[in-house]
C-alpha cells in the first residue's frame, strides 16, 4: 500500500475557497490492478468545516 498525503484548495462556485487534506491511499489488488481511495476531510472549526456542512446540508434538501 503507497500513500500521499497533502492539502488541495479548491473555490466551490456555491460556497467559496475550501482548503481540504487528502490522503490518497493505492490499494493494490490481485494482478496489476490498482485502486485508488482517496479521502478529503477539513481541519476541524476552520472555515473550510463550515463550508462542508454548508454543502452537506444543501445536498439533503
Amino acid at each position: 500500500m503507497i500513500r500521499h498525503d497533502g492539502i488541495e484548495r479548491l473555490r466551490h462556485p456555491d460556497v467559496g475557497h475550501l482548503e481540504l487534506i487528502f490522503q490518497d491511499l493505492d490499494l493494490p489488488l490481485s494482478g496489476r490492478a490498482v485502486h485508488n481511495l482517496i479521502t478529503y476531510t477539513a481541519e476541524p472549526g476552520a472555515a473550510s468545516e463550515h463550508r462542508l456542512e454548508l454543502l452537506a446540508s444543501r445536498a439533503v434538501t
